[in-house]
C-alpha cells in the first residue's frame, strides 16, 4: 500500500487517510503501508512475518498508529517495524 505520489508532490499535505481491519501476512516485503506527506490513521491491523519493514514514512507525514499487533519475523535483520519517520503509538 503505497499513499501519495511521491516525495516531491506537496499537494498530498491535505492528504487524511484511515487504514483499518486489515492482516498483512507473512512474505509481505514493505509497504503495509507506506505514507507519504499528509495525515495517516493506522488502527487495529494485524501485521506478521514482513521481510523488511511494516509502515513506512517520508516527506514528514503524520502517522497515528493505534491497536495494532506486530509479529516480526526470525531473521534479526529484518525486525525493524517502522521506518522514515517518528511514530506516536498510543
Amino acid at each position: 500500500m503505497l499513499l501519495g505520489h511521491s516525495d516531491s508532490y506537496t499537494r498530498d499535505r491535505q492528504m487524511q487517510v484511515t487504514i483499518a481491519y486489515n492482516h498483512f501476512g507473512e512474505g509481505l516485503v514493505q509497504r503495509m503501508p507506506r505514507c507519504r506527506h499528509g495525515y495517516f490513521h493506522v488502527v487495529n491491523n494485524d501485521k506478521t512475518y514482513w521481510e523488511m519493514y511494516a509502515i513506512g514514512g517520508s516527506a514528514e507525514p503524520t502517522i497515528n498508529s493505534q491497536g495494532n499487533r506486530y509479529s516480526a519475523p526470525d531473521n534479526r535483520f529484518a525486525k525493524e517495524g517502522f521506518k522514515g519517520y517518528i511514530m506516536k503509538s498510543l
